[in-house]
């Protein structure tokens, strides 16, 4: 049959009518009636049953698959979490239309629509969509208090809610604005126009000009107005169906198989495999690689040289090369297990903390100021956020016990009651700042809206999630995820359980503000110990007494302009003079969360189904529950987010342990065992070797959840111990290193790079903690950190600003955080070499290293080129090394017209130590 004809043939049967009994869709196809070919398909004589037989099991009143609902007309035209499914007369632009013929949907697994019941469909859309009643769904149906809390919460509750009640009003229930203000009841029933919030919202006396887009206030739209209007003239409808827990057996968005996914069971370990090459196997760790290695016919590389192993550990654990007695101690050092005495000794460093703190300020997104706005504040107390993680990793804080108290240090301690003001609670408020560091430019007005707030709420669940779970959540804000079980009602689930400190309708600051914003507070905080307290105000009430003795003399209007001026002067000095308690950038809860709703495309001004507080739940199988309890220090808690933590931590959770052990081993291997560390779903890779991903999992929760541990237990293994030759073979059978044949070549990170020239030439200022290092911006755009009385402090303790990145750190490739760095990207490019040579922080370098090999080494030239290499490479030059430096050092040496030879002698030894410090032995680790 031609194309042609097989078109009118549908055409004609498509244009019959069907009488329906039972669910039997192939009957209702089948059986034509008497109408005439021009009659219109009617959707509940043929179009619903085709709906009930393929389409209703998950997308029904109580389920509601992606937000959508067929069971009755009105559900089905209100469409789902991406808008209006159909569009009258335009199958091609109708969504629903589009999933079915494209064969979206129904999911895989289930019986496809027949193409007869794909083209009723489309004739029935093409012709406008008939039904037997006509229903109702106007802006007049009826409404709830669901379709007005959220206008409300958006346009009047920063007024009338939590915080501020002007006129004596709250707004957040029906009854209180049954209850009213000072001027009677808001509303009144049936009567929206003899209603006081709708009179005052007309009149425009709410909100008050002067409060208009102060704190996100902005005035009610019109289609909102009509909303609230036809909730009272409707007669207040209330909706007591609150969302209940879901049943996980009977969960229609997330299923059983759905849980299957291997990153979402509970890690079980097995038994290390027994290998052929026992020999080789140090710890567990070897007999798994080398397992798999073994079935390729292959084995380990070579061990590499004691200069080599050391040069590799004090880097990957300090983030600084090993000293030259540093280096012959470990040579000399003929005892057992010397090698695991250096991992012991190095993991013990503070230069340790400091380098793999800077492993976690990656995750958490951390920065000196709150990007998003061209001003780019300052953010004066992030840094004590930043010496909370040095402190943690230096002491091997438990992960467990890291993650619940930046999740929910708040929750943990009683900071309100003055007597508790210590450094244990202080400790626990800090740590909340990991919530605190996503960009965030709602201190800028009149940038403060809504929409600008759910951004900063999405930046820090997107940290959450993609740092700690392994998990792209954050596709999941518009609408179920495309590849992952997460629909889009877990992450407003999410969403909830932060509600308590993250409102985007009771919102805090990050900035503090003037008096003058009224709706403006701030989400910083004091918490001081009392002789702390005592002291600073022993200092300020002399200073505060001049104070106000000088600014009651400049209210004299007699006052000379030099008189003035100079007061003015004093004021400003002595009000510089006063200490301030040091604040906390903190994240905490007020125990008054606002309603959590499904935003349909991600818009708030889109609120559909309320949820309450829960973790995705893909991973809520086999292990506790999220269950939320009363939080024993106060009262004003939710306890949602320290639920959520203690649910997070369970040694049996999929993903926390698993996450955190590959992010581990990708920093010592190069690559994960997952090779997508942030991403363990169905888009992310495969671990290469999943038992041995499992077994390090469950043997990091039973090391007390040890970081330090895990790392001692990878880099004591043989594999760590390999050199990095690759041979012709490990070429052919394992090209991208994914068995672990050998160790990889890296270049150093930028802050590695940028610490080691600087200790290298011994001006490295080793002073711990406190407030960051600033940065000096040139001209020509050109960012530089300053020096210190001693020399240069670490990459970690230099300002990191968002718009203003350190250029020798930007262009060795120090990501910025928007919002985070869940992995370092290595680049090799032309502004690096070019940066090395013509920087003059680098000359200047070179210059300090010069002087002080000369002053270790004396005036042998021989000398000073064998310390120049220890220093440099930790190993001593060759012979053939020896004699080119030399002929290179006299020909750099030859005298200028206008120099002299000895002048000319030390900038020549000074240009062949700029040469070490950009040579790539020196970037570059085996």
């Amino acid at each position: 049959m031609d194309v042609s004809r097989r078109k009118y043939f549908c055409l004609l049967l498509n244009c019959l009518l069907f009488s329906f009994q039972g669910s039997q869709v192939a009957d209702s196809a089948e059986k034509p009636s008497s109408s005439t070919s021009s009659s219109p398909l009617i959707y509940e004589d043929t179009i619903l049953p085709i709906f009930q037989a393929h389409c209703l099991k998950c997308h029904n009143t109580k389920n509601r698959k992606a937000e959508f609902d067929v069971s009755s007309p009105a559900a089905l035209l209100k469409g789902g979490e991406s808008g209006a499914g159909l569009v009258a007369g335009k199958p091609d632009e109708s969504l629903l239309y589009e999933y079915l013929h494209d064969g979206q949907m129904p999911p895989e697994g289930s019986k496809p629509l027949s193409e007869k019941e794909l083209q009723l469909i489309h004739k029935w859309i093409t012709q406008g969509m008939k039904f037997q009643q006509k229903p109702q769904v106007s802006s007049k149906a009826l409404i709830s208090q669901h379709d007005v809390l959220p206008i409300l919460y958006r346009r009047c509750v920063m007024c009338h809610g939590p915080e501020y009640q002007e006129g004596g009003l709250d707004l957040r229930t029906k009854a209180d604005m049954l209850k009213g203000g000072n001027a009677g009841a808001a509303i009144i029933a049936g009567k929206p126009d003899e209603s006081l919030l709708v009179k005052y919202i007309v009149e425009k006396n709410c909100p008050p000009k002067a409060e208009i887009s102060r704190a996100g206030i902005e005035p009610m739209t019109a289609e909102e107005l009509a909303s609230v209007k036809d909730w009272i003239a409707q007669g207040l409808n209330v909706v007591t169906d609150e969302p209940q827990d879901f049943n996980l057996d009977q969960d229609p968005l997330v299923t059983k198989s759905d849980r299957q996914f291997w990153s979402f069971q509970p890690p079980q370990q097995v038994e290390p495999p027994l290998v052929k090459q026992q020999s080789l196997v140090k710890n567990p760790v070897d007999a798994f690689l080398l397992r798999k290695l073994e079935a390729k016919q292959l084995t380990y590389s070579p061990a590499a040289d004691r200069r080599t192993l050391i040069r590799r550990a004090t880097y990957v654990l300090t983030g600084l090369p090993p000293t030259p007695e540093e280096v012959q101690s470990f040579l000399a050092d003929d005892r057992p297990q010397a090698y695991e005495r250096l991992i012991d000794r190095l993991l013990e460093s503070p230069r340790y903390a400091e380098k793999w703190g800077q492993f976690w300020l990656d995750l958490a997104g951390y920065a000196d100021s709150e990007g998003k706005r061209s001003a780019d504040l300052i953010r004066k107390y992030a840094w004590r956020y930043r010496d909370y993680v040095i402190r943690s990793f230096g002491e091997d804080k438990a992960y467990d016990v890291f993650l619940t108290e930046q999740l929910a240090g708040d929750e943990l301690v009683d900071y309100g009651n003055p007597e508790n003001a210590t450094p244990e609670t202080i400790e626990k408020l800090v740590a909340t700042g990991f919530l605190r560091m996503a960009p965030d430019g709602t201190s800028a007005n009149p940038v403060n809206r809504v929409s600008d707030r759910m951004e900063v709420i999405t930046d820090e669940i997107d940290v959450l999630s993609r740092g700690v779970l392994g998990l792209t959540m954050n596709c999941a804000r518009c609408h179920s995820h495309k590849y992952d079980p997460i629909p889009q009602r877990d992450y407003y689930r999410v969403v909830a359980i932060f509600k308590g400190a993250y409102d985007e309708y009771d919102w805090m600051t990050p900035q503090p503000f003037s008096n003058q914003w009224k709706r403006a507070r701030s989400r910083l905080l004091t918490v001081i110990p009392q002789q702390e307290q005592t002291a600073i105000d022993a200092h300020n009430a002399p200073l505060e007494k001049q104070i106000a003795e000088i600014e009651a003399k400049l209210k004299d209007k007699k006052l000379a302009k030099d008189q003035k001026k100079s007061l003015e002067k004093q004021l400003k000095e002595l009000k510089s003079s006063l200490k301030t308690p040091p604040m906390i950038r903190a994240l905490w809860d007020r125990g008054r969360p606002s309603p959590t709703y499904i935003y349909r495309r991600g818009d708030e001004n889109q609120p559909t189904r309320l949820v309450q507080p829960g973790p995705p739940s893909a991973i809520a199988d086999g292990i506790s529950p999220y269950h939320v309890e009363p939080v024993q220090q106060t009262n004003s808690k939710t306890g949602r987010r320290l639920a959520f933590a203690r649910w997070l931590t369970q040694p049996d959770h999929p993903l926390t342990s698993r996450v955190i052990v590959n992010r581990i081993w990708n920093k010592h291997f190069g690559t994960g065992i997952v090779e997508s560390l942030d991403n363990f779903g169905a888009l992310g890779t495969p671990p290469s070797h999943p038992e041995l991903l499992d077994w390090l999992a469950v043997h990091f929760v039973k090391e007390d959840w040890s970081i330090k541990q895990m790392q001692r237990l990878i880099m004591t293994s043989q594999a760590y111990r390999q050199s990095s030759v690759v041979t012709p073979l490990h070429q052919k059978l394992d090209p991208e290193n994914r068995l672990i044949s050998r160790m990889p070549l890296r270049r150093l990170e930028a802050e590695e790079l940028r610490d080691a020239l600087i200790f290298t030439a011994d001006q490295l200022d080793e002073t711990q903690f406190g407030q960051p290092v600033d940065v000096k911006v040139r001209a020509d755009g050109l960012v530089t950190s300053k020096r210190t009385s001693a020399g240069w402090r670490r990459s970690i303790y230099v300002r990191h600003r968002r718009k203003d990145m350190p250029t020798m750190l930007e262009v060795f490739d120090l990501p910025q955080m928007n919002p985070n760095c869940t992995e370092r990207k290595i680049s090799n490019v032309v502004s690096q070499p070019l940066l090395l040579v013509n920087n003059r922080l680098v000359h200047d370098l070179a210059d300090h290293f010069a002087r002080r090999v000369r002053a270790e080494a004396g005036e042998d030239p021989r000398q000073r080129i064998e310390l120049a290499y220890q220093l440099a490479f930790q190993r001593p030059p060759t012979p053939a090394e020896t004699e080119l430096a030399l002929n290179s050092i006299q020909l750099l040496s030859l005298p200028a017209e206008e120099g002299t030879k000895s002048e000319s002698a030390q900038n020549g030894f000074t240009e062949y130590c700029h040469v070490l410090l950009n040579s790539a032995e020196f970037l570059y680790l085996d």
